[in-house]
């Protein structure tokens, strides 16, 4: 299972009807970033690199009443080649989110691609109450259907809900040689037999009072130097979706998952 959780302060819920049709098994990892084990290399639609919570960036009514959710897969997609790269039909897409003190989901949001190739459909389901918890899922009830890079409104219970499924910059930098100074067989050009370790901390990280950053100039940054994109779900939504039945307001916890029906 790749897994990304981030918490936040949200509002009310909902429950919709379930209609699942398959079972979906989470790949069996916990977190994946760039292509970082052999389940991820073989199936990259399936790779999570990122997940982002956060307020919508304009003003007014929508900031303080919308929440934003974001998951990044497909990583290392080259520079100007976006248009070859389309989300795996053969993945469900899904932010789960857990409301109270609790880390068991309570909703879910579910996406996954009709067709493939850059002309295809991606379907959204819910927010609602999963039909299974935990690590095999099966899809609920279809919110509505929209483009691959293109922007679109659906409609659920009346409340309006933005989505957008397509290509976007990768927003990742990481001091990726040093990285791998310090842990030299995640490097596949070190393989069969990586040399030891020859760094034990990364450079440029706050230390008894210091304020320095994290390198991450070209020389040091292979990813973001090289201009690598990813595949981008997008989702703005009433938080007025995704909230306990009290309806109290709360903070919620939000992670995402990526599954086949093989489980690979």
């Amino acid at each position: 299972m790749n897994r990304k959780m981030l918490p936040i302060a949200s509002g009310v819920a909902l429950a919709a009807l379930a209609g699942a049709l398959f079972l979906y098994t989470a790949h069996p990892v916990r977190g994946s970033d760039h292509q970082d084990s052999p389940t991820m290399i073989a199936r990259p639609g399936a790779d999570i690199t990122d997940v982002f919570v956060f307020p919508p960036p304009t003003g007014g009514v929508e900031q303080n009443n919308n929440v934003v959710l974001v998951m990044n897969v497909n990583p290392l997609i080259p520079m100007g080649q976006s248009g070859n790269f389309a989300f795996d039909p053969a993945v469900m897409y899904q932010f789960k989110i857990a409301l109270g003190s609790d880390t068991a989901e309570d909703l879910v949001i579910q996406f996954k691609a009709n067709t493939s190739g850059s002309a295809q459909t991606l379907t959204m389901y819910g927010p609602a109450k999963p039909n299974v918890a935990g690590t095999t899922s099966t899809l609920v009830a279809s919110t509505g259907s929209f483009g691959f890079n293109t922007p679109a409104t659906l409609t659920l219970n009346g409340k309006q809900i933005q989505v957008f499924a397509g290509p976007r910059e990768d927003p990742f930098f990481f001091d990726l040689a040093r990285f791998f100074m310090i842990i030299p067989d995640r490097n596949y050009q070190n393989q069969p037999n990586p040399p030891p370790a020859s760094a034990s901390s990364f450079r440029g990280f706050p230390n008894a009072g210091n304020t320095t950053t994290c390198d991450h100039t070209a020389s040091q940054d292979f990813l973001s130097s090289n201009g690598f994109n990813v595949l981008s779900l997008v989702v703005e939504l009433p938080r007025t979706l995704l909230a306990p039945p009290s309806g109290v307001p709360g903070v919620i916890k939000v992670w995402a998952t990526s599954s086949t029906t093989s489980g690979s």
